[in-house]
């Protein structure tokens, strides 16, 4: 989820770390070269756009599961996933966290950097992706949007398109729509940040908006939107929907310390499953109420990688024709 305008969830964890106010443990990239760790452990650099789906790794850092198992971890945030990607590229980062659908989309179709996948990082719930409508409005079903103008979040690192998917929340959105027999080319989609959305759809510029939380919250505590349509059902259902991804050139020197770097995730992804665990996470970032904290909805944190699952993620992709290829998820994980 990428850095949104105004002070919401998303852009107050920006705030928190670009202006060096941060939870204990936490940092930014220090510049060493990989494996050049204050204290000898490996260092790596986690290149992120801040949101739900890092509070594992924010856990894992604060109660120092990467330091158990030999790992000095950074975090670098960034404003968008394509400037996460342009550091992971560049050697500035040595692992990033980002949508599936963004960082898939550059292994089918770009040749920087060749990714290999190291973890599954958040995958949906219900509820936790949907298309929500005004109460009143004329749109009450599925099939009421051919022709309607439909706000989503903006393109990632796919370009924009009218009659493909750009990004996680058009890819699951179109596929849950073709499933209930509505063409996503009858769709007018426009793209916009979240904040946007809300607004858009409060001066009725659109009829419907595609939301993930936490502005699925803002727009139903604001105008009291209904949800039409849960983009991750069916078809779509627990989707998976970002994960960890190094180069396959760091890969190939540092498997160990990426394997080590997969365990104490797992461990901080456990443990963020305890009840309040997470929120007591999102109630750290400014203006972030405790009420706040424990309404909006929270995806699962997988501790163990399915291929099959990461792969529905890429076959959805070239179906609905994100892709041109197919892709194997097989030859991307870490050896």
């Amino acid at each position: 989820m990428a850095c949104r305008a105004g002070m919401t969830l998303a852009s107050a964890w920006l705030v928190l770390f670009a202006t060096g106010c941060h939870v204990p443990g936490m940092g930014t990239s220090s510049g060493r070269p990989a494996g050049q760790a204050q204290g000898g452990g490996q260092q790596i650099t986690v290149a992120v756009v801040p949101g739900f789906e890092n509070a594992p790794l924010q856990v894992g850092v604060k109660d120092g599961l990467f330091a158990r198992h030999g790992l000095n971890v950074t975090v670098q945030t960034y404003q968008s996933l394509q400037a996460a990607y342009g550091a992971l590229t560049s050697g500035q980062a040595e692992v990033i966290s980002g949508d599936y659908a963004g960082l898939l989309y550059m292994q089918a179709h770009a040749h920087r950097a060749q990714l290999r996948l190291i973890a599954d990082g958040y995958d949906a719930t219900p509820g936790l992706m949907e298309v929500l409508t005004l109460p009143g409005s004329p749109v009450r079903i599925p099939q009421d949007l051919q022709g309607k103008a439909v706000a989503t979040p903006p393109r990632e690192l796919a370009p924009f398109s009218a009659s493909a998917p750009y990004n996680t929340e058009t890819l699951a959105t179109e596929s849950a729509l073709q499933s209930d027999g509505v063409s996503p080319s009858s769709v007018v989609w426009d793209a916009m940040p979240p904040g946007s959305m809300i607004t858009a759809l409060r001066d009725h510029k659109v009829s419907a908006i595609v939301a993930s939380e936490p502005y699925i919250l803002q727009a139903e505590t604001q105008l009291g939107a209904i949800e039409l349509l849960d983009a991750c059902s069916g078809v779509t259902a627990g989707l998976p929907l970002s994960g960890y991804f190094t180069t396959a050139g760091f890969a190939s020197g540092h498997a160990a310390a990426l394997r080590a770097f997969r365990a104490a995730l797992d461990e901080a992804k456990a443990s963020a499953a305890q009840p309040g665990t997470v929120q007591s996470v999102l109630r750290t970032l400014p203006e972030m109420s405790s009420r706040e904290a424990a309404l909006v909805t929270i995806g699962q944190y997988p501790t163990f990688l399915s291929v099959g699952q990461v792969q529905r993620v890429a076959d959805l992709m070239y179906g609905t024709g994100m892709i041109n290829t197919t892709l194997s998820v097989q030859s991307m994980l870490l050896r």
